[in-house]
């Protein structure tokens, strides 16, 4: 808590300096004529605001964040969007295994987890997984080497944007070049960091007259710093795009990874089961820790699985609004296998094997009309497939390739422009949901839903003053339960579920300090009808025949938090960024004890704060360093989770023009023991060294 303090008192002493330097700043702004009001697409979602790239690429405006990857600077070396995420107010990285995702359910926005956002590439979804074991998105797979930018739209308030509650994260990768003298540009990188882990890309753009290009390769391996976490991963991802002479663009796209993992497995001296398989060169991981079950050591425990998006897109500007037409496919295959116990059978190998497809598409039109409303008119739907095998010594689950979800949906949002200070944007939104759900339960039969659900969007912006713009939203969010939730394990569990709803109130301030300082300021508050929960132990339920008792609603759950964030710079050579989030949760009355309820809000620290500095003691020196503040938090067994201050440190040196950098980084630099998720320590003091060259 002291450490927590201090942090704090260190923070306000540097807002003190920022706000007292930029005052001559914005003076001076205003003497060159402020900064120019402008309207921007983000995503498709079109606001108002003073959109400006702050310290490491990181730009604010009142919708979202947005992370620019060719400025992002970052103490440490990462290597997937989950590794960026944590600089952003609102939210929360949990990792079980903080050096390599454990492919679990390890972000979340406002208190929501992967069931409950939407994660997309280029405005399509890629939430491919379906919620088998938990296991919603894989985070693995996006990796950075071809992105230009990631955004993070917090809340439901585009109707653009469906199918989540929590927010939306949207990875806009990098298009093809389109330079006169056709030189491609190629980018180098390679990493080395402890335990062996080694990370290596290369990325080269270009094109030859109308045809672009955009191609990356990496890999990825590590010995793992927990016992039996070892990793090897190819990634491949690439754009190719013709422009025809009618200006009509028609782009072609694939993203793979091909990942070949082992998961950690307990590791405890104390273990009445293992304790005699103590391997102490590795950290203590108790039984307890993982969640659902834990894997224990004695056997080929494996994680293998091969991820793929493919995606086609046509643009044509017209007379009638600048179309666009995109369709997706996304596949993942995983085999997955586990070593567990039961006081009943003893050690068993759990192996399973489970392929989902998705076919989808998005058509959409954006226009304007009497030169101050953009509309936005569109229609998507995709359609999801899933197969799979489990093996358990007393019961085994086998269901065939079906299509479980049809989903269609339409939306219209108009922004319009009414006075130069004032915009409100308006949009409604309908989505269709048919369900053909496969069941392998003895006594239930397959089942099939229909849902529908409209959802209206209001937000309204307001400038003030020159850089002084305010915000409120009041939208309804719907969501629709994941393939997990409405059969798991083969059990109609989704004859007992409602979809959730939510009303979603937000307002705040955006306010530009002049040259590259800004702030936002927001509170938020979340009412969710009909929250789903798991059951954190649904054998005995299954086998006892309360399938009602495995998955349920909720009355209901209430959120609210506050956000803040800050760009700034102090002088010349010295910048960073500062952010602070509050959240709080509120979960009505359930079917079950709460100590026996697994769901997203636990775990999620009241407290957060971040701080970012870089500072270039020379021209081609930067060394930056960030600081990153977490409460102590609660898992839903009342356990507490202690919480943490931890300090990264890096040192960039430029060399060629800028062309060549080399940076030497150390995370976790005073070697705290923390955890990220409960009994799962973190990794120690990690010295890595990162090359990159551009030409």
């Amino acid at each position: 808590m002291m450490n927590g303090f201090r942090l704090v008192i260190m923070i306000l002493g540097i807002l003190s300096l920022v706000l007292f330097r930029t005052t001559w700043a914005s003076e001076s702004n205003e003497q060159d004529g402020g900064e120019l009001e402008t309207i921007h697409n983000l995503g498709k979602i079109v606001v108002t605001a003073h959109e400006k790239e702050g310290a490491r690429g990181i730009a604010i405006d009142p919708t979202a964040t947005s992370i620019v990857i060719d400025t992002y600077r970052s103490s440490k070396s990462p290597q997937t969007v989950q590794d960026i995420l944590e600089s952003i107010p609102g939210v929360d990285i949990q990792r079980g295994d903080p050096a390599l995702s454990d492919d679990k359910d390890v972000v979340k926005i406002r208190g929501m987890g992967a069931r409950r956002i939407m994660i997309r590439i280029d405005g399509r979804p890629v939430r491919n997984a379906g919620g088998f074991s938990d296991r919603m998105v894989d985070w693995n797979s996006l990796t950075l080497e071809n992105v230009d930018r990631v955004e993070v739209v917090r809340g439901a308030h585009s109707a653009v944007y469906g199918e989540t509650i929590g927010g939306t994260i949207n990875i806009v990768t990098k298009k093809a070049g389109t330079r006169e003298d056709m030189m491609p540009e190629v980018e180098v990188m390679a990493d080395y960091s402890k335990y062996d882990t080694e990370y290596y890309t290369a990325r080269v753009t270009g094109n030859v007259k109308s045809l672009g290009y955009s191609l990356a390769g990496g890999y990825r391996s590590s010995d793992g710093y927990l016992r039996n976490s070892y990793h090897e991963i190819y990634d491949f991802t690439g754009r190719l795009s013709y422009l025809f002479p009618f200006d009509g663009r028609l782009t072609l796209g694939y993203k793979g990874s091909f990942q070949d993992k082992s998961p950690y497995v307990v590791n405890d001296p104390n273990d009445p089961l293992v304790g005699h398989l103590y391997d102490s060169s590795y950290p203590v991981v108790p039984a307890e820790a993982p969640g659902w079950s834990p894997n224990y050591p004695g056997s080929d425990s494996f994680s293998d699985k091969e991820t793929e998006y493919f995606d086609l897109i046509f643009e044509q500007p017209t007379p009638l609004g600048d179309w666009k037409f995109h369709l997706y496919k996304s596949k993942e295959r995983r085999e997955h296998s586990s070593y567990n116990h039961n006081p009943m059978l003893g050690f068993y190998d759990y192996p399973w094997e489970v392929t989902y497809d998705e076919w989808g598409w998005i058509l959409q039109d954006s226009f304007s009309l009497f030169e101050n409303h953009h509309i936005t008119l569109g229609f998507d739907g995709r359609d999801y497939y899933c197969e799979y095998d489990a093996v358990m010594p007393v019961q085994e689950w086998h269901v065939d390739r079906n299509k479980m979800i049809e989903y269609r949906a339409g939306y219209i949002e108009d922004s319009w422009q009414i006075t130069k200070k004032l915009n409100l944007a308006l949009g409604l939104r309908y989505d269709y949901v048919n369900l053909d759900v496969k069941v392998d339960f003895p006594g239930y039969d397959d089942f099939s839903k229909d849902i529908d659900e409209w959802s209206p969007k209001s937000r309204l912006t307001y400038e003030f003053l020159p850089g002084t713009t305010g915000f409120v939203y009041i939208s309804k969010a719907y969501r629709l339960p994941t393939g997990m939730e409405f059969t798991w394990m083969g059990a109609p569990t989704g004859l007992y579920i409602e979809p959730e709803t939510a009303m979603e109130y937000e307002g705040g301030i955006i306010q530009d300090l002049g040259r590259n300082n800004s702030v936002r300021l927001t509170y938020y508050y979340y009412d969710i009808d009909d929250y789903v929960v798991l059951n954190r132990d649904p054998f005995p339920l299954f086998f006892a025949g309360k399938i009602e008792d495995c998955v349920f609603n909720a009355d209901y759950l209430i959120l609210q938090g506050i956000e803040a964030e800050l760009n700034f710079q102090i002088f010349e050579r010295l910048s960073g960024y500062i952010n602070y989030t509050y959240q709080d949760s509120k979960l009505g009355s359930t079917r079950v004890p709460e100590e026996q309820i697994y769901c997203d809000h636990y775990q999620l620290p009241r407290h957060k704060a971040i701080l970012g500095l870089d500072w270039s003691p020379w021209e081609d020196t930067t060394l930056m360093t960030t600081i990153r503040y977490v409460d102590d938090r609660k898992t839903s067994k009342n356990h507490e989770i202690d919480s943490f201050v931890t300090m990264d440190l890096g040192v960039e040196q430029c060399f060629l023009n800028k062309k060549l950098r080399l940076k030497g980084y150390v995370r976790n630099l005073f070697d705290k023991d923390y955890e990220e998720q409960y009994k799962i320590p973190a990794p120690e003091r990690t010295f890595g060294v990162n090359l990159k060259y551009m030409f």
